[in-house]
Formats: C-alpha cells, structure tokens, sequence
C-alpha cells in the first residue's frame, strides 16, 4: 500500500473509502513520500499490537469469567442443600419455609 512508482518517480498514494468507493489520496513525492509510508506502517503496527493487547485481555477475562460459573454453580448448590436441610423449599424461584412437617 502506498508507495507508486510511475515514471521512474515514487509517489505515495494512500487508499482511502468514501461514499463506499475506494479513492486515491496523494501524500507526496520522493524523500517525503518514503516518510509517509514509513508513518503508516508505524501506525499500522501500533494499532495490531494495540489489538492484541485487547484480545488477550479479552481471554483473561473470558478465563476469570468462566472461573467464577464454576463458583457461582457450587455456592447455588451449597446453598440450595442448606436451606433444604433447614426445612425450606423453593417455590417460583422464592425460598419459602414448610408449612407442614413432612411425615
């Protein structure tokens, strides 16, 4: 991307998107059109280290997340086992007290 060599000369072209159609937009000529496309790589690759350091934070999330379902499963269990040993039953998603001793 960007560097055009026509007629012998370097011209420095980036690609841009208007109205959905690809466009052309001058950057320069020689020595400056060598600096712009050196400036564009460098941006490009900030944004694909910027971009990895978001997917890996996205995975140590999804890793903490999926750590603490395992959690949340068991207390659900524990709790769900304590107050039916307490004598309460769930009843529409509400932990109510029996009114009548089972026999």
């Amino acid at each position: 991307m960007g560097l055009e060599r026509r007629n012998g000369r370097l011209y420095y072209y980036r690609k841009v998107r208007v109205d959905g159609r690809v466009c052309s937009e001058y950057g320069g000529s020689g020595f400056l059109a060598l600096l712009c496309a050196e400036q564009d790589e460098a941006e490009r690759q900030d944004r694909a280290a910027e971009r990895a350091a978001q997917q890996a934070t996205r995975q140590a999330e999804a890793r903490i997340d999926k750590q603490l379902a395992g959690v949340e499963s068991a207390l659900t269990a524990v709790t769900h086992t304590a107050l039916c040993a307490a004598g309460f039953h769930n009843h529409k998603g509400q932990w109510r007290k029996r009114r009548h001793a089972s026999r």
